[in-house]
């Protein structure tokens, strides 16, 4: 089973030993937090992320007419056959 900082410091009875495990505790995480390196990471400049649908609707469209042509095409050929 495991425990989390709230159950390990309800087990411990004294009050200044419930206080060093929170210290080494948040040490611990303050430690972990540093050794991320965000460097490589884009700063993000477009917050709004808003992108235009038009030209995905158009793209479908225009892929949707080529099949769609093509599947006639190809019925043509075969009830001529």
């Amino acid at each position: 089973m495991l425990m989390g900082l709230h159950d390990i410091l309800a087990a411990v009875q004294d009050t200044q030993e419930r206080e060093e495990i929170r210290k080494r505790f948040l040490m611990r995480m303050d430690a972990k937090r540093r050794e991320v390196d965000l460097s490589d990471i884009p700063e993000a400049t477009d917050f709004s992320r808003f992108r235009p649908g038009k030209p995905y609707i158009d793209k479908m469209r225009e892929h949707n007419l080529r099949v769609r042509a093509e599947r006639e095409k190809q019925e043509q050929a075969i009830l001529t056959k």
